[in-house]
């Protein structure tokens, strides 16, 4: 593990102590109301699918549904820069309240220009990583090969999981390159625009790229007992601080070079 890792996640564990239940709590909130969208979307899918409702206006029934939970969660997605916000404030202050979620949520100015900021950042991962969706274009071009009945240990099915692995190797990149630093930046200015936020950020992104990568590879043992789901209540309080921290360190670094 490189030194500056190590010293960022000292840091962020030294932070985390009497913050940490309220930065569960923060997270708690985020999760809660996005399943709430979801269920509420399922529900009215499938009463619409009840009531043999497929067609509405120009539309079919699943895309009014995957628009309509795309909105919904656009419009909720600020919580998920309070949890940022609580992580700064603990990463920065030692000192969070589980209430910081919602303070992107205080005037109404404030709440649209987050909203402006996630749907630009949404729209650049989303985009690009569909234009490099291994997976899709396997699929798209050689239909055979996706088949279930040809799965297993055949050539087609190494293909498939090969596919599978770099489509998700290749959104984590781009996780990296779009949305990483510009919700950090935000989280730690709120008072920043919108242009320098996502696109000025996308420079500091390119030349810090190799230290997000070591600062996530040094969590690769956290992230996998992530699999067992309970971790997940530690694992990412701690990750989000020890980014907060890094990404600070960072744009501090870069200011005083007169780079950003």
């Amino acid at each position: 593990m490189f030194n500056t890792e190590k010293i960022i996640k000292q840091q962020a564990r030294q932070a985390l102590r009497g913050n940490l239940s309220q930065l569960i709590a923060a997270a708690g909130s985020v999760v809660t109301v996005y399943l709430a969208v979801q269920y509420a979307n399922y529900m009215v899918y499938f009463s619409l699918k009840n009531l043999d409702v497929t067609q509405i206006g120009l539309l079919s029934a699943e895309t009014l549904f995957a628009l309509g939970t795309a909105v919904m969660l656009l419009l909720c997605s600020p919580l998920l820069n309070g949890f940022l916000r609580a992580s700064a404030n603990t990463a920065l202050q030692k000192d969070c309240g589980a209430r910081d979620v919602f303070f992107y949520f205080k005037k109404t100015e404030l709440y649209f220009k987050t909203l402006l900021i996630n749907l630009l950042v949404y729209m650049l991962f989303s985009i690009t990583s569909t234009a490099l969706n291994v997976s899709m274009y396997l699929e798209k071009l050689a239909p055979s090969v996706t088949d279930p009945a040809v799965f297993g240990f055949t050539p087609q099915g190494f293909a498939v999981v090969f596919a599978a692995v770099l489509t998700v190797i290749i959104s984590i990149f781009l996780y990296m390159f779009f949305v990483h630093f510009p919700l950090m930046s935000y989280a730690l200015n709120e008072n920043q625009g919108v242009g320098r936020c996502v696109f000025v950020t996308m420079g500091f992104s390119f030349r810090n790229f190799g230290k997000l990568l070591r600062l996530m590879l040094s969590f690769a043992g956290w992230f996998a007992l992530c699999f067992f789901v309970l971790p997940i209540l530690y694992v990412l309080p701690y990750f989000s601080v020890a980014s907060l921290l890094s990404a600070r360190w960072l744009f501090d670094l870069d200011e005083s070079r007169g780079a950003v």
